[in-house]
């Protein structure tokens, strides 16, 4: 009987094992060369290779098996890291907030530096309108002013002469009006003895009713053209029956008739005479109150222009020889006194610079529109931009577009954008630094949330979204335009999810210190 065993000889050279025989009845060993027993042993050699693979085979899928609960593991571990879980107490002080994902109106803007500047229709340089002494200066910088307040006055003896102009027409004026009145008389008592006359009373009558009527030497040209007429009638009446007696020749009535014909041709004359020279010299005289209106309101404009401001003419002193002279310097509109160029009597000349007047309740916002926001050139008038004020702490105020520039500056390649802004409290100086975001391009609706929800870090844009009961996800995102109010997202969350926006950083912080101590 024959046994065969194998034995490694791995001390011999060449690392050589080999096969020993042995026998049972000789009890001896043989070493056989494996290579002279390959040919033998083939079967054998075949079924250990078959077996090898098979082996090699379910290993294979017991590490596969492994691996793919390690990969949950790993998946789990990721989600787990993912999520932070805070104490009731952490929640309570956080103050959390959260606003869903939800599609919105989301108009995409820029953001421009810009500067505050003096609204010019309320920065004003007071000049001194001509030459004179500066007698008074009645206000210092920062005092304010309301309209019509008396700031200076100045002692001028153009303005003397200005105001003895409209003395001067005043009275023309005057003289005219007088003249017009007395030929309105005229006209009127001139009416009164003409219809006297028509009526046919005797000369007595008429110079009893007609003695307080101011009628001048009209009177007496009317009256005495009317008794010859009336003394013509009457002694052609009473020779009328002594011509038809006989007693009279015929001849002697009808000389009678010629003279009062010429009687009366006299009279109507005379009459006729006075209506139309009196309504002849009434006419000038108005013509004369009009041209004495037309010089004295040109030299009460005269005088406005020098003062810069309208004199009320009712109270206006001109009788007072020392107050001719004297301009009264008022402010224009209310607002601050910026700066005072002069002290009391010193001499000023025209256009001399006495004090500077701005209202900065309102001020001009200055940007500039470049290539890139062309489509801000459409801005309409009244349009609600964003005003940033580092200085106080990045407060946001509104400005209304005042107007776009039609000229590209050719120094920026960029129009200026003008709005105004409110500033009644006060807060706001010309010079100071702004950001201003304008609207860009057509407002869309897309998936969109706060911008105060967005963390950056580490090149990575992330919200937290609310799992509630103290549970928090992070989630990275990729956002598209945005405005003042809301960011668009492309990727990263879903509609209706809940994104933090109160506490945001704080979680953050927690996320990022859970980390560290891992």
């Amino acid at each position: 009987m024959r046994r065969a065993f194998k034995v490694d000889l791995s001390q011999i050279p060449n690392q050589i094992n080999c096969w020993i025989v042995m026998s049972d009845q000789t009890k001896s060993a043989q070493i056989i060369n494996p290579f002279q027993s390959v040919l033998k042993g083939l079967p054998t050699i075949l079924v250990l290779a078959v077996m090898g693979i098979a082996w090699m085979v379910m290993h294979h899928i017991n590490s596969s098996g492994g691996s793919s609960e390690e990969l949950s593991e790993t998946s789990a571990e990721l989600e787990e890291s993912d999520t932070l879980i805070l104490p009731e107490g952490k929640i309570t002080a956080g103050n959390f907030a959260s606003v869903p994902v939800e599609p919105r109106t989301v108009q995409h803007v820029h953001t421009v530096p810009g500067r505050l500047r003096y609204d010019q229709s309320k920065h004003v340089d007071v000049k001194a309108p001509m030459d004179g002494i500066l007698t008074e200066v009645l206000v210092t910088p920062g005092d304010f002013v309301e309209t019509g307040d008396l700031i200076a006055v100045i002692r001028s003896p153009e303005i003397g002469q200005a105001r003895a102009e409209i003395l001067k027409r005043q009275q023309q004026r005057e003289i005219a009006m007088k003249v017009l009145e007395r030929e309105e008389i005229l006209d009127s008592n001139l009416k009164r003895l003409s219809a006297m006359l028509e009526e046919g009373k005797s000369v007595k009558e008429i110079e009893a009713a007609s003695a307080d009527l101011a009628l001048g030497s009209y009177r007496q040209e009317i009256l005495s053209a009317y008794s010859n007429l009336v003394l013509a009638r009457e002694l052609t009446e009473k020779i009328r029956p002594l011509v038809e007696s006989g007693s009279v020749p015929g001849r002697t009535l009808k000389e009678r008739e010629n003279e009062r014909q010429l009687a009366e041709t006299a009279f109507l004359t005379a009459r006729d005479l006075a209506k139309f020279s009196v309504a002849q010299a009434k006419m000038k005289a108005e013509a004369d109150v009009s041209e004495a209106d037309r010089q004295l309101n040109l030299a009460w404009q005269s005088l406005e222009t020098l003062l810069g401001y309208k004199e009320d003419k009712e109270t206006a002193n001109l009788s007072d020889e020392e107050a001719l002279s004297r301009l009264e310097v008022r402010a224009p509109f209310a607002g601050n006194v910026e700066s005072r160029g002069f002290a009391n009597d010193e001499r000023v000349m025209r256009g001399a610079s006495l004090i500077v007047l701005a209202n900065t309740e309102t001020l001009y916002v200055e940007a500039s529109i470049r290539e890139s926001d062309w489509s801000a050139t459409a801005l309409k008038q009244g349009t609600i931009v964003k005003v940033l004020v580092p200085a106080l702490e990045d407060r946001m105020f509104d400005a209304k577009v005042h107007y776009v520039g039609r000229e590209v500056q050719a120094e920026t390649n960029s129009v200026p954008l003008v709005a105004t802004i409110d500033n009644q409290e006060g807060l706001l100086r010309p010079g100071m630094y702004v950001r201003v975001t304008i609207p860009i391009g057509t407002p869309h609706e897309a998936l969109s949330i706060k911008p105060e929800s967005i963390i950056q870090h580490e090149n990575q844009q992330f919200v937290f979204v609310d799992l509630q009961d103290g549970k928090f996800k992070r989630c990275d995102i990729s956002t598209g335009q945005s405005s003042e109010e809301w960011v668009e997202v492309t990727e990263g969350l879903s509609q209706g999810q809940l994104v933090v926006t109160d506490g945001a950083f704080l979680l953050k912080s927690e996320f990022l210190l859970r980390g560290e101590s891992e």
